[in-house]
Protein backbone atom coordinates (compact mmCIF):
# COMPACT_ATOMS: atom_id res chain seq x y z
CA UNK A 1 0.00 0.00 0.00
CA UNK A 2 2.94 1.99 1.13
CA UNK A 3 5.20 1.76 -2.42
CA UNK A 4 1.51 2.25 -4.27
CA UNK A 5 0.39 5.26 -2.74
CA UNK A 6 4.56 6.60 -3.42
CA UNK A 7 4.49 5.33 -7.49
CA UNK A 8 0.90 7.11 -7.67
CA UNK A 9 2.43 9.77 -6.34
CA UNK A 10 5.40 10.08 -8.31
CA UNK A 11 3.96 9.49 -11.51
CA UNK A 12 1.29 12.78 -10.85
CA UNK A 13 4.31 14.92 -10.11
CA UNK A 14 6.77 13.64 -12.71
CA UNK A 15 5.10 11.19 -14.67
CA UNK A 16 4.82 11.24 -18.59
CA UNK A 17 0.98 12.14 -18.25
CA UNK A 18 1.02 14.86 -15.92
CA UNK A 19 3.75 16.08 -18.24
CA UNK A 20 1.37 17.52 -20.30
CA UNK A 21 -0.62 18.91 -17.61
CA UNK A 22 2.00 20.63 -16.40
CA UNK A 23 2.77 22.19 -20.17
CA UNK A 24 -0.76 22.81 -20.49
CA UNK A 25 -0.31 25.41 -17.55
CA UNK A 26 2.85 26.86 -18.28
CA UNK A 27 1.31 27.38 -21.57
CA UNK A 28 -1.28 29.55 -19.62
CA UNK A 29 1.17 31.58 -17.75
CA UNK A 30 2.80 32.54 -21.33
CA UNK A 31 -0.05 34.63 -21.72
CA UNK A 32 0.63 36.68 -18.85
CA UNK A 33 3.93 37.68 -20.74
CA UNK A 34 2.00 39.56 -22.99
CA UNK A 35 0.82 41.72 -19.80
CA UNK A 36 4.35 42.99 -18.90
CA UNK A 37 5.55 39.33 -17.01
CA UNK A 38 9.52 38.62 -18.40
CA UNK A 39 9.42 35.03 -20.30
CA UNK A 40 12.72 34.13 -17.97
CA UNK A 41 10.59 33.95 -15.65
CA UNK A 42 8.75 31.29 -16.99
CA UNK A 43 11.24 29.05 -18.00
CA UNK A 44 12.84 28.94 -14.31
CA UNK A 45 9.57 28.18 -12.91
CA UNK A 46 9.65 25.20 -15.77
CA UNK A 47 13.03 24.43 -14.75
CA UNK A 48 12.22 24.03 -10.86
CA UNK A 49 9.24 22.05 -11.47
CA UNK A 50 10.77 19.49 -13.87
CA UNK A 51 13.89 19.11 -11.63
CA UNK A 52 11.51 18.38 -8.95
CA UNK A 53 9.44 15.59 -10.58
CA UNK A 54 12.90 14.17 -11.59
CA UNK A 55 14.00 14.01 -7.82
CA UNK A 56 10.44 12.80 -6.64
CA UNK A 57 10.52 9.64 -9.15
CA UNK A 58 14.29 8.71 -8.89
CA UNK A 59 13.55 8.78 -5.01
CA UNK A 60 10.52 6.54 -5.42
CA UNK A 61 12.75 4.15 -7.55
CA UNK A 62 15.52 4.08 -5.26
CA UNK A 63 12.73 3.16 -2.11
CA UNK A 64 11.26 -0.05 -4.68
CA UNK A 65 14.58 -1.28 -5.07
CA UNK A 66 15.57 -0.92 -1.18
CA UNK A 67 12.05 -2.69 -0.93
CA UNK A 68 12.95 -5.53 -2.91
CA UNK A 69 16.53 -6.16 -1.29
CA UNK A 70 15.31 -5.97 1.91
CA UNK A 71 11.94 -8.80 0.79
CA UNK A 72 14.61 -10.94 -0.28
CA UNK A 73 16.79 -11.18 2.92
CA UNK A 74 13.78 -11.85 5.08
CA UNK A 75 12.73 -14.75 2.82
CA UNK A 76 15.95 -15.73 2.77
CA UNK A 77 16.33 -15.81 6.77
CA UNK A 78 13.07 -17.58 7.22
CA UNK A 79 14.69 -20.06 5.13
CA UNK A 80 17.91 -20.15 7.12
CA UNK A 81 16.65 -20.01 10.82
CA UNK A 82 15.34 -23.63 11.34
CA UNK A 83 18.47 -25.34 10.55
CA UNK A 84 21.07 -22.62 12.06
CA UNK A 85 22.76 -24.25 15.19
CA UNK A 86 21.64 -22.42 18.13
CA UNK A 87 19.00 -20.43 16.78
CA UNK A 88 16.08 -22.07 19.19
CA UNK A 89 16.18 -21.47 22.01
CA UNK A 90 16.80 -24.63 25.25
CA UNK A 91 13.35 -22.72 26.70
CA UNK A 92 11.44 -23.90 23.69
CA UNK A 93 10.38 -25.50 21.03
CA UNK A 94 11.51 -24.46 17.01
CA UNK A 95 13.53 -25.38 14.41
CA UNK A 96 11.72 -25.95 11.88
CA UNK A 97 13.94 -27.58 9.00
CA UNK A 98 13.26 -25.67 5.48
CA UNK A 99 12.25 -26.99 2.43
CA UNK A 100 15.54 -26.24 0.90
CA UNK A 101 17.31 -28.42 3.28
CA UNK A 102 14.37 -30.88 3.60
CA UNK A 103 14.93 -31.45 -0.23
CA UNK A 104 18.80 -31.90 0.07
CA UNK A 105 18.83 -34.49 3.08
CA UNK A 106 19.75 -38.02 1.62
CA UNK A 107 17.04 -40.57 1.49
CA UNK A 108 16.98 -42.12 4.74
CA UNK A 109 15.09 -44.75 7.04
CA UNK A 110 12.12 -46.61 4.84
CA UNK A 111 12.63 -43.94 2.12
CA UNK A 112 12.12 -40.80 3.52
CA UNK A 113 14.37 -38.38 5.67
CA UNK A 114 13.96 -37.71 9.20
CA UNK A 115 12.83 -34.87 8.57
CA UNK A 116 10.12 -35.71 6.25
CA UNK A 117 8.81 -38.31 8.53
CA UNK A 118 8.13 -36.03 10.79
CA UNK A 119 8.13 -32.01 9.83
CA UNK A 120 7.59 -30.01 13.18
CA UNK A 121 5.40 -29.52 16.03
CA UNK A 122 4.96 -30.82 20.00
CA UNK A 123 4.44 -34.48 18.78
CA UNK A 124 7.35 -34.25 17.16
CA UNK A 125 9.17 -37.48 18.49
CA UNK A 126 5.47 -39.08 19.29
CA UNK A 127 5.38 -39.33 15.94
CA UNK A 128 8.88 -40.37 15.43
CA UNK A 129 8.53 -43.55 18.01
CA UNK A 130 5.29 -44.12 16.52
CA UNK A 131 6.16 -44.53 12.95
CA UNK A 132 9.98 -46.24 13.55
CA UNK A 133 8.13 -48.78 15.91
CA UNK A 134 10.96 -48.72 18.31
CA UNK A 135 12.66 -51.67 20.65
CA UNK A 136 13.59 -49.52 23.30
CA UNK A 137 13.73 -45.69 23.46
CA UNK A 138 16.89 -43.72 24.42
CA UNK A 139 17.40 -40.28 24.94
CA UNK A 140 20.15 -37.93 25.45
CA UNK A 141 21.22 -34.44 25.64
CA UNK A 142 23.33 -32.17 24.42
CA UNK A 143 23.56 -28.45 24.88
CA UNK A 144 26.82 -27.13 24.07
CA UNK A 145 28.38 -26.43 20.98
CA UNK A 146 27.47 -29.21 18.14
CA UNK A 147 31.42 -28.82 17.41
CA UNK A 148 32.46 -30.58 20.22
CA UNK A 149 29.99 -33.11 19.72
CA UNK A 150 33.62 -35.44 18.88
CA UNK A 151 34.36 -38.73 18.51
CA UNK A 152 34.11 -40.07 21.81
CA UNK A 153 30.93 -38.76 22.46
CA UNK A 154 29.93 -39.70 19.20
CA UNK A 155 30.58 -43.40 20.38
CA UNK A 156 27.77 -43.31 22.98
CA UNK A 157 25.25 -43.36 19.82
CA UNK A 158 27.66 -45.88 18.15
CA UNK A 159 27.51 -48.14 21.48
CA UNK A 160 23.75 -48.02 21.97
CA UNK A 161 23.04 -48.58 18.19
CA UNK A 162 25.28 -51.58 18.08
CA UNK A 163 23.31 -53.48 20.51
CA UNK A 164 19.60 -52.34 20.13
CA UNK A 165 19.55 -51.30 16.53
CA UNK A 166 15.67 -51.19 16.54
CA UNK A 167 16.06 -48.72 19.03
CA UNK A 168 14.48 -44.93 18.77
CA UNK A 169 17.12 -42.59 19.66
CA UNK A 170 15.96 -38.76 20.68
CA UNK A 171 18.94 -36.24 21.03
CA UNK A 172 17.67 -33.27 22.76
CA UNK A 173 19.97 -30.61 21.63
CA UNK A 174 19.28 -26.89 20.88
CA UNK A 175 23.08 -26.11 18.54
CA UNK A 176 22.93 -28.91 16.65
CA UNK A 177 21.64 -29.32 13.33
CA UNK A 178 18.08 -31.39 12.89
CA UNK A 179 20.56 -33.82 10.25
CA UNK A 180 23.77 -33.87 12.52
CA UNK A 181 23.27 -37.44 12.51
CA UNK A 182 22.25 -38.37 9.07
CA UNK A 183 25.25 -41.04 8.35
CA UNK A 184 23.23 -42.93 11.37
CA UNK A 185 19.88 -42.55 9.68
CA UNK A 186 21.16 -42.98 5.88
CA UNK A 187 22.48 -46.66 7.28
CA UNK A 188 18.47 -47.49 8.74
CA UNK A 189 18.71 -46.42 12.50
CA UNK A 190 16.14 -44.60 13.92
CA UNK A 191 17.54 -41.11 15.10
CA UNK A 192 16.82 -37.86 15.31
CA UNK A 193 17.87 -34.00 16.86
CA UNK A 194 15.07 -32.68 18.57
CA UNK A 195 14.87 -29.18 20.01
CA UNK A 196 14.23 -29.33 24.14
CA UNK A 197 10.99 -27.81 24.44
CA UNK A 198 10.85 -27.58 28.35
CA UNK A 199 7.18 -26.54 28.65
CA UNK A 200 5.70 -28.99 26.68
CA UNK A 201 7.63 -31.83 28.21
CA UNK A 202 6.84 -30.92 31.92
CA UNK A 203 3.19 -30.19 31.19
CA UNK A 204 0.94 -31.94 33.82
CA UNK A 205 4.17 -32.77 35.69
CA UNK A 206 5.26 -31.40 39.01
CA UNK A 207 8.00 -29.88 37.41
CA UNK A 208 6.14 -27.24 35.90
CA UNK A 209 5.62 -25.49 39.34
CA UNK A 210 9.30 -24.77 39.10
CA UNK A 211 9.78 -23.43 35.58
CA UNK A 212 7.20 -20.72 36.83
CA UNK A 213 10.67 -19.43 38.20
CA UNK A 214 12.59 -20.13 34.80
CA UNK A 215 13.74 -16.28 34.96
CA UNK A 216 15.38 -16.36 37.85
CA UNK A 217 16.73 -19.98 37.83
CA UNK A 218 18.23 -19.25 34.77
CA UNK A 219 20.57 -16.77 36.26
CA UNK A 220 22.06 -19.22 38.37
CA UNK A 221 25.65 -20.67 37.38
CA UNK A 222 24.09 -24.59 37.16
CA UNK A 223 21.04 -23.53 35.28
CA UNK A 224 21.74 -25.64 31.86
CA UNK A 225 22.88 -28.82 34.33
CA UNK A 226 19.64 -28.13 36.27
CA UNK A 227 17.54 -27.99 32.79
CA UNK A 228 19.14 -31.17 31.24
CA UNK A 229 17.97 -32.86 34.83
CA UNK A 230 14.33 -31.98 34.55
CA UNK A 231 14.47 -32.86 30.82
CA UNK A 232 15.31 -36.38 31.85
CA UNK A 233 13.07 -37.09 34.58
CA UNK A 234 9.97 -35.32 32.05
CA UNK A 235 10.98 -37.46 29.26
CA UNK A 236 11.24 -40.51 30.97
CA UNK A 237 7.96 -39.94 32.85
CA UNK A 238 6.32 -39.12 29.60
CA UNK A 239 7.94 -41.86 27.38
CA UNK A 240 9.30 -44.20 29.05
CA UNK A 241 12.78 -45.77 27.95
CA UNK A 242 16.46 -45.03 29.12
CA UNK A 243 18.15 -41.85 29.64
CA UNK A 244 21.95 -41.65 28.96
CA UNK A 245 24.58 -38.82 30.22
CA UNK A 246 27.17 -38.43 26.68
CA UNK A 247 30.05 -39.73 28.57
CA UNK A 248 28.86 -43.64 28.66
CA UNK A 249 29.82 -46.21 26.47
CA UNK A 250 27.01 -49.59 26.05
CA UNK A 251 28.53 -52.96 26.75
CA UNK A 252 25.82 -54.88 26.38
CA UNK A 253 21.97 -54.79 25.81
CA UNK A 254 19.83 -53.71 28.16
CA UNK A 255 16.20 -54.34 27.22
CA UNK A 256 15.93 -56.15 30.93
CA UNK A 257 17.08 -53.18 32.93
CA UNK A 258 13.31 -52.40 34.19
CA UNK A 259 12.81 -48.72 36.52
CA UNK A 260 17.09 -49.13 37.05
CA UNK A 261 19.34 -46.78 38.87
CA UNK A 262 23.16 -47.45 39.32
CA UNK A 263 24.59 -47.24 41.98
CA UNK A 264 27.85 -45.05 42.03
CA UNK A 265 29.74 -45.58 45.77
CA UNK A 266 29.23 -48.30 47.66
CA UNK A 267 30.05 -49.47 51.28
CA UNK A 268 31.74 -52.14 52.09
CA UNK A 269 29.20 -54.75 52.11
CA UNK A 270 28.35 -53.39 48.98
CA UNK A 271 25.42 -51.56 49.78
CA UNK A 272 24.17 -48.12 48.19
CA UNK A 273 25.46 -45.25 49.54
CA UNK A 274 25.64 -42.88 46.45
CA UNK A 275 23.67 -43.18 43.72
CA UNK A 276 23.79 -41.49 40.21
CA UNK A 277 21.40 -40.34 37.77
CA UNK A 278 23.62 -40.03 34.47
CA UNK A 279 21.71 -43.34 33.83
CA UNK A 280 18.07 -43.82 34.45
CA UNK A 281 15.87 -46.91 32.85
CA UNK A 282 12.28 -46.09 33.83
CA UNK A 283 8.92 -47.01 32.22
CA UNK A 284 6.54 -44.21 31.22
CA UNK A 285 4.53 -42.92 34.20
CA UNK A 286 7.20 -44.38 36.85
CA UNK A 287 6.50 -43.67 40.26
CA UNK A 288 9.86 -43.19 41.12
CA UNK A 289 10.60 -40.60 38.48
CA UNK A 290 7.56 -38.40 39.77
CA UNK A 291 8.64 -38.41 42.92
CA UNK A 292 11.98 -37.26 42.08
CA UNK A 293 10.04 -34.07 39.38
CA UNK A 294 8.35 -33.54 43.01
CA UNK A 295 11.79 -33.68 44.68
CA UNK A 296 13.17 -31.55 42.30
CA UNK A 297 10.40 -28.82 42.83
CA UNK A 298 10.02 -28.53 46.00
CA UNK A 299 13.93 -28.74 47.31
CA UNK A 300 15.37 -26.70 43.99
CA UNK A 301 18.71 -25.15 45.05
CA UNK A 302 19.93 -22.47 42.45
CA UNK A 303 23.13 -22.91 44.14
CA UNK A 304 24.17 -26.41 44.07
CA UNK A 305 25.20 -28.88 40.94
CA UNK A 306 24.76 -32.04 42.91
CA UNK A 307 21.92 -31.45 45.12
CA UNK A 308 19.44 -31.03 42.13
CA UNK A 309 21.42 -34.54 40.21
CA UNK A 310 23.04 -37.19 41.85
CA UNK A 311 22.16 -36.25 45.40
CA UNK A 312 18.58 -36.19 43.77
CA UNK A 313 17.92 -39.44 42.78
CA UNK A 314 20.18 -41.01 46.13
CA UNK A 315 17.80 -38.75 48.64
CA UNK A 316 14.32 -40.35 46.86
CA UNK A 317 15.45 -43.61 46.34
CA UNK A 318 16.58 -43.80 50.54
CA UNK A 319 12.31 -43.27 50.89
CA UNK A 320 11.68 -45.26 48.47
CA UNK A 321 11.20 -49.54 48.03
CA UNK A 322 13.21 -51.35 46.43
CA UNK A 323 11.29 -54.06 44.23
CA UNK A 324 8.80 -53.29 40.61
CA UNK A 325 9.18 -49.84 40.95
CA UNK A 326 12.74 -49.28 42.02
CA UNK A 327 15.60 -51.56 41.02
CA UNK A 328 19.19 -50.65 42.48
CA UNK A 329 22.07 -51.59 40.47
CA UNK A 330 25.67 -52.63 41.90
CA UNK A 331 28.84 -50.78 40.84
CA UNK A 332 29.61 -52.63 38.57
CA UNK A 333 26.65 -52.36 36.01
CA UNK A 334 27.10 -48.74 35.38
CA UNK A 335 29.95 -47.12 37.04
CA UNK A 336 32.59 -49.94 37.62
CA UNK A 337 35.36 -47.40 37.70
CA UNK A 338 34.95 -44.26 40.21
CA UNK A 339 35.46 -41.13 39.42
CA UNK A 340 38.90 -40.90 41.84
CA UNK A 341 40.38 -43.86 39.62
CA UNK A 342 39.18 -43.55 36.50
CA UNK A 343 42.07 -41.56 34.90
CA UNK A 344 44.85 -44.83 35.66
CA UNK A 345 42.31 -46.80 32.79
CA UNK A 346 43.66 -43.74 30.24
CA UNK A 347 47.05 -45.13 30.65
CA UNK A 348 49.08 -48.42 30.31
CA UNK A 349 49.76 -48.28 33.95
CA UNK A 350 49.59 -51.55 35.74
CA UNK A 351 48.21 -53.85 32.48
CA UNK A 352 47.81 -56.99 34.74
CA UNK A 353 44.94 -55.28 36.97
CA UNK A 354 44.08 -53.22 33.60
CA UNK A 355 43.33 -56.27 32.13
CA UNK A 356 41.51 -58.04 34.95
CA UNK A 357 38.88 -55.20 35.31
CA UNK A 358 38.72 -55.38 31.35
CA UNK A 359 37.99 -59.21 31.92
CA UNK A 360 35.07 -58.46 34.62
CA UNK A 361 33.51 -55.57 32.75
CA UNK A 362 32.65 -57.62 29.81
CA UNK A 363 30.83 -60.05 31.95
CA UNK A 364 29.47 -57.91 34.33
CA UNK A 365 29.03 -53.91 33.00
CA UNK A 366 25.86 -52.69 31.18
CA UNK A 367 27.85 -49.62 30.11
CA UNK A 368 30.81 -47.54 30.89
CA UNK A 369 30.61 -44.10 32.64
CA UNK A 370 33.70 -42.48 32.06
CA UNK A 371 33.50 -39.24 34.24
CA UNK A 372 33.70 -36.82 31.48
CA UNK A 373 34.28 -34.08 34.21
CA UNK A 374 37.60 -35.54 34.87
CA UNK A 375 38.96 -37.33 31.48
CA UNK A 376 37.83 -34.68 29.17
CA UNK A 377 41.35 -33.27 28.54
CA UNK A 378 42.77 -37.13 28.60
CA UNK A 379 43.78 -39.21 26.07
CA UNK A 380 43.30 -43.24 25.97
CA UNK A 381 46.84 -44.81 25.00
CA UNK A 382 46.53 -47.70 22.78
CA UNK A 383 46.90 -50.07 25.71
CA UNK A 384 44.24 -48.68 28.14
CA UNK A 385 41.15 -49.92 29.25
CA UNK A 386 39.37 -46.74 27.96
CA UNK A 387 40.83 -47.51 24.34
CA UNK A 388 39.13 -51.01 24.40
CA UNK A 389 36.50 -49.63 25.31
CA UNK A 390 36.16 -46.67 22.68
CA UNK A 391 37.04 -49.43 20.10
CA UNK A 392 35.45 -52.77 20.51
CA UNK A 393 31.78 -51.25 20.75
CA UNK A 394 31.46 -49.37 17.96
CA UNK A 395 29.90 -48.82 14.13
CA UNK A 396 32.73 -46.29 12.89
CA UNK A 397 35.68 -48.51 14.06
CA UNK A 398 38.10 -47.47 11.33
CA UNK A 399 37.32 -43.87 12.71
CA UNK A 400 39.76 -42.22 14.86
CA UNK A 401 40.40 -38.71 16.28
CA UNK A 402 42.40 -36.93 18.93
CA UNK A 403 39.99 -38.16 22.04
CA UNK A 404 39.00 -41.52 20.74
Amino acid sequence: GLMASVSSSSGGRGGGGSGGSMRGSLGSMSSLHDVGAPRTEDSATMRKVTALGLVVGVSSFVILVVFAVLSARMLNMEAAVSSTPGVPSVMGGGGVPSAAGAAAAKPGYGGVTPIELVPFGDSRVEKFMAKSNCSLNFFLAWTTSAAKFSLRYRRTIESTLKFHPDACLIIYSPTMTLDHFQAFWDLGYNIIVERPDVPYLIRGTPAEAWYAGIDKWKEGQYFFSHITEIIRLATLWKYGGVYLDTDVVVMQELYNLKNAVGTELSDERGEAKVLNGAVLAFEKGSKFIHEAMVEFNTTYRIDSWGWNGPQLVTRVASRFPQGEDLQILPTIGFYPIHWAKVRKYFTDEDPADQHAVWERMKRETYLFHYWNKITVKLTPSSGSLMYKVLNNFCLFCDDTGPDG
